[in-house]
């Protein structure tokens, strides 16, 4: 199982969210939510940098 264990770079917030149930964990094998907010680009249809929803701070993709 994969643990969603993150932090922000910017302030260090724990972004690992709510568990998920054992069922409903499907083919990703992670166990719990994130907190981080994708923002996407419209254009090109993905996420393009991730939010923190403690300090608001944005990032790139790596």
């Amino acid at each position: 199982m994969k643990n969603n264990k993150e932090s922000c770079p910017l302030c260090n917030a724990d972004l690992q969210g709510d568990s998920i149930l054992k069922e409903n964990q499907g083919s990703y094998k992670a166990t719990h939510f994130t907190r981080k907010i994708g923002i996407s680009d419209i254009e090109r249809d993905r996420i393009v940098k991730w939010k923190c929803p403690d300090c608001k701070g944005e990032w790139a993709i790596q």
